[in-house]
């Protein structure tokens, strides 16, 4: 797990080979567009390549060094042909570095993007299996998934079996998008240590996701018109630093008190992340991009997209949508959330497209009566909805699965009665290759892994109103969002024509999301919701900027200086208390004797062993070695979808019942027993004297005892 210096050398070089390759094809394709952007969709292109290119070859070969070397001549193969006709059609591209003074003061949002940037490297650094004293710790929002990756990416590297399966459900095929981990098992199989293996991709991919969302916000406002440097900046301060009023109940008895200093100290009772009071909007940072790599990996992917899609509208590159439907094709096994949001806003897109030509709404607008009658129907509606689900007569889950259906079918109907009326061969060679793209490269995916998986009634179900169970559905939102929900709602009333053609395909992606739940754990949600946040978080930015500094003839500049200093701090405060408790956060994931016992078990037993340990989720034999284990934590288990109760009760029994173990442990084709603090704190291990004695100690130190099972 510690790795050596070749292997770290082996494992980066890898890594930046495929980084280079990408940057590379990007240099060729995207010829006409500005470094900045094209060095994105590069670097973009080589984390992607990484993902997808060794695992098409492991599907043939598994996941070996030989599929590796395959993929690794391919990236090159194809960056060197690119690179080649590209100068034979246009000559050599030159690549303009712009000065500092340039770059800042056409991007100022470097200022907040940058610290940014070196606040997630400092705390990823001290959360990610730091080693102290012996022991392995981490932080507060590593402390539970970060387990389970890391489990992942071990057992990927090690045990070589392709599709993956559980490490800690042997035999049950992964149900999960692993190629968000499988990036890290690359450079792991090579010889980086874990650390290193875990962190790089991390690195790379925060950039991308910053950068990504940075060019997509800055090309809609560019297209909504104005100056867009100084909302870009906003745009990304309310989408990263995220947060409602949740800091209120943490200010009550002054700053200097212990109810505002247990922010600090407590586990999980910070301004975003505080269920006690139903305060469930968590902080893109500290709760999604650091601990949920789907969610990293899906975005990298994702805002970049958005941003080739949104450049494609204004250059009018019909080629765009193929770039943009190669990568949006190959989500699927990266974050399906992310496949399925695009889906959502990619269709409300097209139907505002298809709408704007049918209609010519640009020469229209809607009346504001008309808009705020419309917006108070739908929010007391919705209220309406939360009261009956918090009565003792809720509305049946199939009831509100329905409600969810009928909205997607209405849509459906609009969309296909405007394609249609005024469907043209524009649409058809633009949005139509778009969709052939992306369904020849997903359905493969989604009909061998995703429908496979996505089975059983804790997977799509109706429920209203997403992790909301004790709040009315105003109150909900209004404290947990802040100020930007009113300001949303303002906007939906007396927004510009161009700011609501940008946030009503997220208004469908939200609205879908507040009827139906896509997994096991409502909190899961987010992730949909998010993205649509991400929309209202630029048209708010545009909003406040324009729209209400012109409500104030008198003295706009004024105006538009308080409205931003006051949105932006309210919006953001809760965020900078929760950032600074997640980086000073500290915890043991891993004691030094499990770590010791790790470190053996990787030297002396076969990556096919499968061990009896307990079920905690911080299982350093299933997330350091790859090994597998008998069974897992249900904490990752059930939200996966997984049917684990069986060898969750098996594994009690292997403990406690002497007169089934024999049996069970041949069953489950167990290899050793671990027996320490962990597994003593689990199980009343009545006869430990005969257990060690009736199996060889092949390994003790610091409280535990490996028994081998002969």
């Amino acid at each position: 797990m510690f790795g050596s210096i070749a292997g770290n050398i082996a494992g980066i070089s890898y890594f930046l080979a495929f980084q280079i390759s990408g940057i590379m094809l990007s240099l060729s394709v995207l010829r006409r567009e500005r470094t900045g952007f094209a060095l994105l969709m590069g670097s973009v292109t080589g984390s992607f390549a990484l993902q997808w290119f060794p695992a098409l070859y492991a599907f043939i070969s598994g996941f070996t060094m030989g599929a590796h070397l395959l993929a690794l001549i391919s990236i090159i193969g194809l960056a060197v042909a690119a690179r080649l006709l590209s100068r034979k059609k246009s000559g050599r591209r030159h690549i303009r570095i712009p000065c500092l003074h340039s770059l800042v003061q056409n991007d100022p949002v470097l200022f907040l993007l940058l610290p940014l940037f070196l606040y997630m490297v400092l705390t990823l650094n001290h959360h990610t299996i730091s080693y102290v004293d012996g022991a392995m710790r981490g932080g507060q929002a590593v402390f539970g998934d970060m387990n389970m990756h890391l489990g992942f990416v071990t057992s990927i590297a090690r045990q070589q079996t392709f599709p993956p399966e559980y490490s800690i459900l042997p035999g049950t095929q992964l149900a999960y998008p692993f190629l968000s981990d499988s990036i890290s098992a690359s450079l792991y199989l090579l010889g980086a240590s874990l650390r290193t293996a875990y962190l790089l991709p991390m690195y790379f991919a925060l950039l991308q996701v910053f950068f990504g969302m940075y060019c997509m916000a800055k090309y809609l406002l560019q297209q909504m018109g104005g100056r867009y440097r100084g909302k870009s900046f906003m745009a990304f301060a309310l989408f990263f630093l995220n947060g409602g009023f949740g800091f209120y109940y943490f200010i009550t008895k002054g700053f200097h008190s212990e109810n505002f200093m247990r922010i600090f100290s407590a586990f999980y009772e910070t301004p975003t992340n505080y269920t006690a009071c139903n305060i469930q909007w968590h902080n893109v940072l500290c709760d999604m991009l650091i601990p949920q790599r789907a969610t990293l990996f899906g975005w990298a992917v994702l805002f970049p997209v958005l941003a080739l899609l949104v450049r494609a509208g204004q250059k009018r590159k019909p080629g765009y949508f193929i770039i943009a439907g190669i990568f949006s094709g190959g989500l699927v096994l990266i974050h399906t959330h992310s496949f399925l949001a695009l889906g959502v806003l990619c269709a409300g897109f097209l139907a505002r497209d298809l709408y704007d030509g049918y209609r010519q709404l640009e020469r229209k607008r809607w009346p504001l009566a008309a808009r705020a009658a419309t917006v108070a129907a739908f929010l007391l509606s919705m209220s309406l909805i939360r009261m009956k689900q918090q009565s003792d007569t809720p509305l049946p889950a199939g009831a509100i699965l329905a409600a969810g259906i009928m909205i997607i079918c209405c849509f459906v109907y609009f969309l296909l009665y405007h394609m249609i009326k005024g469907c043209s061969r524009k649409i058809l060679l633009t949005w139509g290759t778009f969709l052939g793209i992306v369904l020849i490269l997903a359905l493969p995916q989604l009909i061998g892994f995703t429908f496979r998986q996505a089975q059983g009634s804790q997977f799509v179900r109706g429920s209203f109103n997403w992790a909301n169970d004790s709040d009315g559905y105003l109150w909900f939102y209004i404290k947990n969002l802040g100020i930007t929900f009113i300001l949303a709602i303002l906007l939906l009333v007396h927004g510009t024509r161009r700011q609501l053609r940008l946030v009503l395909p997220a208004c469908l992606l939200w609205v879908i999301s507040e009827f139906i739940l896509f997994q096991p754990n409502p909190y899961d949600n987010n992730k949909l919701l998010l993205i649509a946040y991400l929309f209202f978080c630029i048209g708010i930015a545009d909003f406040v900027w324009d729209t209400i500094p012109a409500l104030v003839r008198e003295s706009p500049r004024q105006m538009r200086l308080i409205a931003v200093t006051a949105v932006t701090a309210l919006s953001t405060f809760a965020a900078l208390l929760t950032m600074g408790r997640e980086y000073v956060s500290d915890y043991e994931l891993y004691s030094s004797s499990y770590v010791s016992l790790a470190e053996w078990i990787e030297e002396n037993t076969e990556p096919s062993d499968t061990f009896l340990t307990a079920t905690n989720h911080n299982n350093a034999v299933a997330s350091l070695t790859g090994r597998n284990i008998v069974c897992g934590s249900g904490t990752f288990l059930y939200f996966h979808g997984t049917d684990y109760r069986q060898n969750e009760t098996d594994t009690a029994a292997m403990y406690e019942d002497p007169s089934r173990r024999d049996r069970l442990l041949k069953q489950y084709g167990v290899d050793y027993i671990v027996i320490g603090p962990n597994e003593l704190g689990s199980y009343a291990i009545s006869d430990y004297d005969s257990m060690t004695s009736s199996y060889p100690i092949v390994y003790s130190g610091d409280g535990i005892v490996l028994l081998a099972v002969t």
